[in-house]
């Protein structure tokens, strides 16, 4: 007789298979994002071969493929801000010093427009370069070029009207106003409360206040500009410059409005800025058409949808819904996000696939003057990246094996001290593999094997060894597959210098592989686990490292899984498909210009490394194994390895083969849409 016991958990499983095969009605979810970030990670890098030098940003994709350019230079132009800060977002996800460089690199250029005071944009060029490099390192430079741009920036200030003035280049024009300067704000209220002036802060409410009165309608539309008389002040026209007609409203500059609102509700709390945020909100999902991406012009006969407007509502309404006050509003604006990001994310819209050097399709620029119509567009993808990182800041994005050991290092910090426990799923796409996980300290360059003082390897051999002293030793040896998924957990004792290894094999149990090695003889000193590198001997990418985590102390062993909805097993396809923009793009590397370091990328300032050249060979072991050994394994072929960001740990196969299948179904439907 079948006890109540079993039936109840063949109901429960019944339920959750239930769960994972029945649609959403927000179906983005984590495994989206991984691809979406792929796939930017490989345009991106893409993108910076194709820009002459850092003197140039892209703007808009052209039909052969490449990009429009705008100099760096330009004081009026207004989106060179926008890539340097799409290459933080990617530092952002991976900590890797290479993303870090490249951002940094194309974010120095653009110092010069600090002192520009012709333009109402500053926001929109620096703090989205200069303000995500501050608050991804906390570099005081950034902070300065911040400051020296809000004063900029107030000195457009018109205190007569109470805004910020814009467009000296119209001279149809007196003292206007744009529905873009809302965001612009945040470059004020920042530095507001980061050192600058306090008036700062004072200028950009009356700014919203003033937008709020004048440019939005009383049912919750919106003109795009507001044109003031600049002797009395007084409202001398109208209209929606960019848009359709006078009276109709112009899809990215209500864009602008939802999310500005919401931005300056985030700095100041003001209830007024949130009634604001909801109305033109309200307004919009009211009329945003079923797959949730907007006509450029809502009032507009033509019909051309506008991806950049969708991009900018969705990162907008993640913020508004995390500060919403009203449970049931909450619910409402993060379900809308959900359905853009997972309309953008789809072939309807998606350049993947496409000769698109971007990742959004169906932009549209400036229709009335002919510009950039039906394309894709550097700001567009900019929000679709926030909106993305919004929905997760940190995605359980893979960390690909780098041949080249700069490109193979991941950012940890220097708060790694004292007594941690790592780890880490490792799969291996390959074998055999040479391949490593290797830690030095965060003040470490690591330039070759001798920086690792704690390495992991999978040997030529076909199993797993840990580095010991002078040399590559096991206690037990536990073999590694192609296309399995393997959990490592190591116990790192920095101050005793000393540290212990387990694997888990898939569907087995922890196997301590290695118990109190001594670092690395002749490494430098390590006080932290600051950096981690993921490098292989044989090819990039050909094994990769999820959800790697440090914690404080020692844990005890994991035999179970962990639950979890970042589960870095999610979805097994859609990962490999990740890895096709990987491979795609080490291909493309190898021809990298200007001194570039191996396949991807750039290299450390100033070091040109040859991606065409084989692998140095390595001296023989050093010596100073430890006495418990019973093995060691020689040094010749050693190659460090990495990790990637995220805290679950596999689902039951079937789940995992029935959830790839709704995934794989949900894309043919979206496809056939």
């Amino acid at each position: 007789m079948t006890s109540y016991c079993s039936v109840g958990r063949g109901f429960a499983v019944l339920s959750l298979l239930m769960l994972v095969v029945v649609p959403r009605a927000q179906a983005f979810s984590d495994a989206d994002a991984v691809r979406v970030i792929g796939f930017a990670r490989s345009q991106l890098a893409d993108t910076t071969r194709e820009m002459p030098d850092a003197t140039w940003s892209p703007k808009a994709a052209l039909s052969d493929g490449t990009w429009t350019r705008e100099p760096n230079t330009d004081l009026i132009e207004w989106t060179q801000g926008f890539f340097p800060g799409s290459m933080w977002f990617m530092y952002q996800v991976g900590s890797e010093p290479l993303w870090r460089d490249r951002a940094d690199r194309w974010t120095r250029p653009l110092e010069l427009q600090k002192t520009n005071r012709q333009t109402h944009d500053l926001g929109f060029k620096l703090f989205l370069s200069f303000g995500n490099a501050y608050r991804l390192t906390g570099n005081s430079y950034y902070r300065g070029v911040l400051l020296t741009a809000a004063e900029s920036l107030a000195s457009r200030y018109n205190s007569q009207v109470g805004i910020i003035s814009c467009c000296d280049w119209n001279s149809a024009w007196q003292v206007p106003l744009v529905t873009d300067t809302m965001v612009n704000l945040e470059l004020l209220l920042w530095a507001s409360q980061n050192g600058g002036r306090p008036e700062w802060r004072t200028m950009a409410v009356n700014h919203a206040l003033r937008t709020l009165q004048d440019a939005v309608r009383p049912d919750g539309s919106s003109f795009h500009y507001v044109d003031y008389s600049r002797t009395t002040g007084a409202i001398r026209s109208k209209g929606t410059f960019q848009g359709y007609s006078a009276s109709s409203t112009w899809a990215r500059g209500h864009a602008w409005l939802i999310y500005g609102y919401t931005m300056v509700y985030r700095y100041t709390g003001d209830t007024r800025m949130l009634d604001a945020a909801r109305k033109v909100t309200d307004w919009y999902l009211a009329r945003v058409p079923a797959d949730m991406v907007p006509n450029w012009d809502f009032n507009a006969p033509s019909q051309q949808k506008d991806s950049s407007a969708a991009a900018i509502v969705a990162s907008a309404l993640l913020e508004l819904s995390s500060l919403e006050t009203d449970a049931t509003r909450r619910t409402r604006y993060r379900d809308a996000a959900l359905r853009t990001l997972d309309s953008l994310a789809s072939p309807a819209y998606s350049a993947e696939g496409t000769n698109s050097p971007g990742l959004l399709l169906h932009g549209v620029g400036h229709l009335p003057a002919g510009r950039e119509i039906n394309t894709t567009l550097i700001y567009g993808d900019y929000y679709f990246l926030e909106a993305v990182l919004r929905f997760n800041p940190r995605p359980p994005y893979p960390w690909y094996s780098k041949t080249s050991f700069f490109e193979s290092q991941h950012l940890l910090g220097s708060t790694n001290t004292g007594l941690r426990t790592i780890e880490f799923d490792i799969n291996p796409r390959a074998s055999p593999q040479d391949g490593t996980v290797g830690y030095a300290d965060s003040s470490t360059e690591v330039a070759g094997y001798g920086s690792l003082s704690m390495t992991v390897r999978m040997n030529p051999d076909g199993y797993f060894d840990v580095r010991n002293g002078g040399g590559y030793a096991t206690l037990t040896r536990v073999p590694y597959v192609s296309g399995q998924t393997y959990h490592v957990r190591i116990r790192a004792d920095l101050t005793a210098q000393r540290y212990s290894v387990w694997v888990r094999p898939p569907g087995g149990s922890e196997v301590q592989i290695a118990s109190n090695y001594v670092f690395r003889t002749g490494a430098p000193a390590i006080n932290d686990l600051g950096r981690v590198s993921v490098r292989t001997v044989i090819s990039d990418s050909d094994f990769r490292v999820l959800g790697h985590t440090v914690t404080a102390g020692a844990s005890a062993s994991v035999l179970a899984p962990r639950p979890g909805k970042d589960d870095p097993v999610l979805s097994e396809a859609l990962l490999d498909a990740t890895g096709v923009f990987e491979r795609r793009d080490a291909v493309l590397s190898a021809g990298e210009e200007g001194g570039t370091a191996s396949r991807e990328g750039d290299g450390p300032p100033g070091v040109v490394q040859d991606a065409a050249e084989p692998p140095a060979p390595q001296p023989p072991p050093e010596e100073g194994v430890a006495p418990e050994v019973p093995a060691v394994v020689g040094d010749d072929g050693e190659g460090p390895g990495g990790c990637g960001v995220t805290t679950a740990v596999p689902l039951p196969l079937a789940l995992l083969a029935l959830l790839g299948l709704s995934l794989r179904a949900r894309r043919k439907r979206l496809a056939r849409s």
